[in-house]
Order: structure tokens, then sequence, then C-alpha cells
């Protein structure tokens, strides 16, 4: 008995870790169902998180949904979600258009296919509930048309929003958005989505819901069809009105918006923020006109008058007012970007960003990106960059920009977050020599070592201070068990701790990270 005791007890002793600041409570590991392959998180409840695994034998596809419980961390239940044979479709398990939900006590499985019969693209949607019973499948849409649907769940889980976009006609956006209550499937209301702005057609983009159902939408639009310049817009459609209420965006110096992320507040109000940049047009007449001496003149002027930066947009619904922050790199980020590697160019301005994440921290904001570059030969290696992160005030307002190494490729790009008082904590892989070599200030950036491979890897948390100080510590070697950073974040213990999966060859299990 006493043996059985200390192997029980075993399970749930913190694993070896190198920082007092961090814990690990380690889960059971488990052989996952015969040929299945991970297909991600499906969502989460207050009890149990939900995977999808895809099944595949021979020429057959299947796709099952399992239940593992938070306080265990082991499974519940398994279903087979029987979707080509219910809905007479044929499902690409490669390119598969799926989406997930968990609202309540139900997960929402929304899927596209092709009909077997008359090649219609149908899309459906199918109830799993918590128990692991199977609810009803609902065909949501059947057309022999270029349709595109699209899904949305308000931050508390209880609204489901379905944008349908047609084709375009005459040159104009045809979208439909349709409003349901998650824990019965009931239709709130329809509404059509403006395609005209001061007599522009228009685009929208970037859609947000809230808990009260209304809808924020971003949209393009032609300011001035002489200077061909476009113009930006933020739009809200909500139950109350009949028609969408629109706001354009200000930008005086028209620069150009990279990309972005856009979040509606804990408040109730709309963020969009990312990366801008200003490039000067050369004047080609004059520069023929100019000596060689003088063009090299003329180059340095226009190089000088080249900004990138990160915006801020912040809109009150309420108020129905927008205000807009620009706020230039900082000399010590730009130095850090500066530089060129693989298939990148010399000037911060020419690389390629990815919005990461736009996370919430006591009613302010950090504005997560990376640069990343793809490199194709015989495979394709996607590479991110430093992680360049701005914090965002209440009102909108920039606060700071810094700049904090990260060097990974592939799968090992993506990274975990959790919130901690006014501290901010990434969670990625590093190579080990990058720890060795560097710290998060003083870094060598064209030395600065990548990491593609799971096993010799290293997990580090990079805590970031609401001023933007930061450390980097050594949680683990992945060393036979290695953290799999997934893109979905699960929060346990009322948000103190992260659930982590872990993979070993054939095997799988979870983990719990907590900070001290």
């Amino acid at each position: 008995m006493k043996s059985f005791k200390l192997a029980l007890l075993a399970l749930f002793i913190n694993v070896s870790v190198f920082s007092q600041q961090y814990s690990i409570v380690k889960g059971t590991g488990f052989t996952p169902p015969d040929a299945s392959k991970w297909g991600g998180f499906a969502g989460e409840n207050d009890d149990s998180f939900f995977i999808l695994r895809i099944k595949t034998r021979g020429k057959g596809t299947t796709y099952y949904i399992e239940s593992i419980s938070k306080k265990t961390r082991e499974k519940q239940f398994e279903v087979e979600l029987p979707l080509e044979k219910e809905a007479d479709v044929a499902l690409d398990p490669v390119y598969l258009d799926m989406r997930l939900f968990c609202a309540n006590q139900r997960i929402f499985v929304f899927f596209k296919g092709q009909s077997k019969s008359d090649k219609n693209v149908k899309y459906f949607m199918k109830t799993v509930f918590a128990d692991g019973k199977l609810g009803d499948m609902v065909e949501i849409l059947n057309t022999a048309e270029k349709v595109d649907l699209n899904f949305y769940q308000s931050p508390d889980k209880t609204k489901i929003l379905i944008l349908q976009d047609n084709p375009w006609v005459e040159q104009r956006q045809m979208s439909e958005a349709i409003l349901y209550e998650a824990s019965t499937f009931k239709k709130v209301w329809s509404k059509k989505l403006p395609s005209e702005y001061k007599s522009s057609v228009m685009e929208s983009y970037f859609y947000n819901l809230d808990n009260q159902g209304n809808l924020y939408f971003l949209f393009n639009y032609l300011e001035d069809a002489d200077a061909k310049k476009v113009g930006t817009g933020v739009g809200v459609l909500s139950d109350k009105a009949e028609k969408a209420k629109m706001l354009p965006l200000p930008n005086k110096n028209n620069y150009t918006i990279e990309n972005g992320r856009a979040k509606v507040t804990s408040d109730g109000k709309l963020v969009f923020t990312g990366l801008y940049k200003f490039l000067p047009k050369k004047d080609e007449q004059r520069y023929k006109e100019l000596s060689k001496k003088e063009r090299v003149v003329y180059d340095k002027e226009l190089e000088a008058q080249k900004e990138i930066g990160f915006f801020c947009y912040y809109f009150d619904k309420d108020a129905f007012t927008v205000s807009a922050d620009f706020k230039k790199f900082p000399e010590e980020v730009a130095k850090k970007l500066d530089y060129a590697g693989g298939l990148l160019t010399f000037g911060a301005a020419n690389k390629y960003y990815s919005a990461s994440g736009l996370v919430e921290v006591q009613g302010e904001f950090y504005m997560i990106e990376n640069h990343k570059y793809t490199i194709s030969g015989d495979g394709v290696a996607t590479f991110e960059r430093e992680f360049i992160i701005s914090k965002i005030g209440k009102k909108g307002q920039i606060l700071w920009t810094k700049i904090y190494p990260k060097f990974t490729q592939n799968n090992l790009n993506t990274f975990n977050i959790l919130v901690k008082g006014d501290k901010m904590y990434l969670f990625y892989l590093e190579h080990p020599k990058n720890l060795e070599n560097s710290t998060v200030d003083t870094y060598n950036e064209m030395k600065y070592s990548n990491i593609g491979n799971y096993n010799g890897s290293v997990m580090v948390a990079l805590e970031i201070a609401s001023d933007g100080s930061a450390k980097r510590d050594k949680v683990f070697e992945n060393k036979g068990w290695c953290y799999d950073p997934q893109p979905f974040n699960i929060l346990l213990e009322g948000g103190n701790s992260l659930l982590l999966r872990m993979i070993n060859k054939d095997q799988e299990r979870f983990d719990v990270l907590k900070v001290d």
C-alpha cells in the first residue's frame, strides 16, 4: 500500500524546473486512439476541455471529439462525429473547413462539404452535448454559388454570429449577419451589412461580437478617387438599429496600415491596433534630371522620411467617437530590426509582419507582433523572429513599444499567454545557445540561433511588466516529454495556471504550469 501511495504522489509533484517562480504538475501519459491525428483544442467549459481528433484508415476519415477533465486531465468520453455520412458530403481532411465553438453545455461543430449528388457546397452545424451525447445536424446553407460563411462567438460564449458573404453583385459586397443564442441556437436577428459609404463602394472585415450581440466591423472605402486614396472606417450593427452606424477612422498622413488586430474591450469599446508604415514616393521625373551626386542626396532624404511604428484606434460605441494614436518605433527597436536574414531585406518597413495577439491586462492592452518569412525548397519553412510589443492605454493611447528576442520555425512558432496581476507571461521554445549567449535586453540578432526541433529546445517564460521591463527564465528542457505550444490558451484555477500539451513520440499528456 505504501508503494502505491508513493507512485500516486509522484504523478502530482512538481517537475524539476529551473526557476522557483514556475511550478509544473505532471499529468498522466496516454496513447491516443489508433491512427488518429491531433486536430487541436475544440473549446472548453468550466469543468472540461475538448479536443478534435481526426482518424484516417484507408480511404475513410472520421472525426472525434474527446472530453478531458480539467481537474484530473483524464479522458471523460470520446464520441464520433458522423459528419460525412449524416450530411452526405465529402470532406477534405487536409484542407478541412471546420469551426468549433464551446458554449455553455454544448459544442457546436460548423463545417463545409461538397454534396455527393449535385456537387453543391453545403454548410452544416452539428451539436455535441457536454455529456457526450450527439444532437441534431442542421443544414445552414446549400448553394451552387461561391458563398463563404464565417463564424464568430461573443466573449461570454452566449451568442454566435454567422456572416454570409455572397458573390459581389455589380462590384458591391453582399453580406448578411445572422445572430443566434448559443444555448438554443435560436435566431435573434438577421441584418444586411451596408455595401456603400459616402457614395463609395465599401468592403468590411475584422468582425467582432460583444456580449450584448453588437457586431463591430472595419471597412475600406474609396476616400479620394482622383488620388486613389483608400480610407478606413468602423461600424456597428445591433438589434436596436435598423441600419449600421459607421464612422471614418482619421489618418491625416495617409499611413499604410500593414496589419493588426481588433478586440472588444471588457467595457464594450473597440480597440484596433497594429503596425503602420510610410514609404515616400520617388519623383521619377525629378530623379532623371539630377546628377549622380544629387541622386545620392535625394535617396538619403527619402530614406530619412521612411517611417514604421504602431497605430491604435479607440472606438466608443455609446459616444460614437474615435480617437487615433500613431507612434514611430523607438530608435532601440528600429535598430534591432535593421538586418537581413533569410529572405528579409534591410529596413524594418520591408519585412512581413504578423499580428500574433491582442491581450487585455487590467483594462490596458498589449499588441504582440512578430516578423516572419518563408523559404521554399525541398519543403516549406516559416520563420518567426522578434516579439515587437506595444502597450495600449485604457483610452487607446500608445504608451510604449519594446522588442524582445525570438527565432523559431514552423510548429515551434506558436506561443502561449498567461496574465497575472499587471504582468503578461509569454511561454515559448528557444534554442539553448540563446540563453547562454544573450539576455532579453542584450543580444546580437545576426547571431541569434534558430530552433525548429522539439527535442533540444528549451521552454522559456518571458515576463513583461507594465513598464515594458522584462526578464526571461528557463522553465525546463524539452527532452523526452516535450512542450507542444498550441494557439488555444486554456487557463485553469481561475486563470492562475496554464494547460500545457506535452508529447513524447506517440504519447501525450497534459501538464499544468503555475506562476507563483
